[in-house]
């Protein structure tokens, strides 16, 4: 019998734009780890959106090239197992350009909860999204 259910179970579909709000969730609630094994009451990925935000200057000329835009670092095993389940069926879907653009688009959406202003004046154009193990 339970084997009949289990077959029967389908499994939920999610669409693009509801993939990027719980990749941008799974973000947003993920803990700073310290070295001795605590977590910390802040986010990790706001820590690093505070950390890159005042560094990128106005100013500064946009990046012609990948090594010279400014890299913000997520890791994977941060993700909870459905975000990566769906990330590596994305990828399977999409093309490289596709894949980088949405990660670009959930970064951003953290910027520009510190500054809208600042985001789309200057960081959007010279950020870089690096997807590690």
């Amino acid at each position: 019998m339970n084997q009949v259910l289990e077959q029967n179970i389908i499994e939920e579909v999610w669409s693009t734009g509801y993939f990027k709000d719980q990749f941008l969730l799974d973000l947003t609630n993920t803990k700073c780890d310290t070295n001795n094994g605590t977590f910390l009451s802040d986010k990790k990925y706001y820590r690093q959106v505070m950390d890159l935000m005042y560094r990128i200057p106005l100013t500064e000329q946009i990046p012609k090239t990948k090594e010279g835009a400014v890299p913000f670092i997520i890791n994977f095993s941060d993700l909870s197992s459905r975000i990566q389940k769906e990330f590596t069926d994305y990828c399977k879907l999409y093309d490289k350009r596709h894949v980088t653009l949405l990660l670009k688009e959930v970064v951003i959406r953290l910027f520009e909860n510190i500054d809208y202003e600042k985001t789309h004046m200057s960081v959007m154009r010279k950020l870089r999204v690096v997807l590690e193990p």
